[in-house]
């Protein structure tokens, strides 16, 4: 029950967000610290889905992948972010970004158990942009360390909600078809977000 209710949480979180809240700060209150930077990643569809689907997929590689994955993302997310706030400028960031969210979703929706480290590795080149944009639009008055403290918390508890959903959508055959729509729906998305991004 508890696992049915983590998911439902997730699809609740993905479905109230729009690409139009992509960039918190443009749209939401600004804090000065943890709760700033924890809120960031629930309300930016592209980081939301990111996130969620890094634990998916971290789940259908299996294995050690199941915390090899996030903690790669979530690693060089803290040196993004830390490039962001310093002001280092990396090209095409939101494209990149986009283009994480549609890669994500077609590998979920191809179904393959891919090569870990190689998975590893992309994906803590996605966590590098993606730190990236959280530190470049933190907050002014924000405190750096307390507010990437709380971005990392938030993209933390993302990848578990990925992790217990993908735990549940890889019990049966039916429910992996399901996943594997979820991973095309997720792509697609990805896609109108690229398009944005141009």
């Amino acid at each position: 029950m508890k696992t049915k209710t983590l998911v439902l949480t997730a699809l609740v979180a993905v479905a109230i967000n729009s690409p139009a809240f992509a960039h918190p700060n443009h749209a939401l209150p600004t804090g000065s610290g943890f709760q700033a930077g924890f809120a960031h990643p629930w309300f930016g569809l592209d980081h939301l889905l990111a996130m969620i689907a890094i634990g998916l997929l971290s789940v259908r590689i299996g294995g050690a992948a199941i915390w090899v994955l996030p903690f790669s993302f979530l690693g060089f997310l803290a040196v993004g972010g830390a490039f962001g706030m310093a002001g280092l400028d990396l090209q095409v960031v939101e494209m990149g970004i986009a283009m994480s969210v549609v890669i994500l979703g077609a590998s979920l929706a191809a179904g393959k158990r891919y090569p870990m480290i190689a998975s590893a590795i992309a994906i803590g080149g996605m966590g590098l942009l993606h730190g990236h944009a959280h530190g470049t639009e933190m907050p002014v008055m924000a405190t750096p360390a307390l507010y990437a403290l709380g971005f990392v918390a938030a993209t933390a508890l993302l990848h578990v909600l990925g992790i217990t959903a993908g735990k549940w959508l890889t019990q049966t055959e039916r429910r992996i078809v399901m996943l594997r729509f979820s991973g095309a729906a997720i792509s697609f998305t990805g896609a109108g977000l690229l398009i944005g991004a141009f």
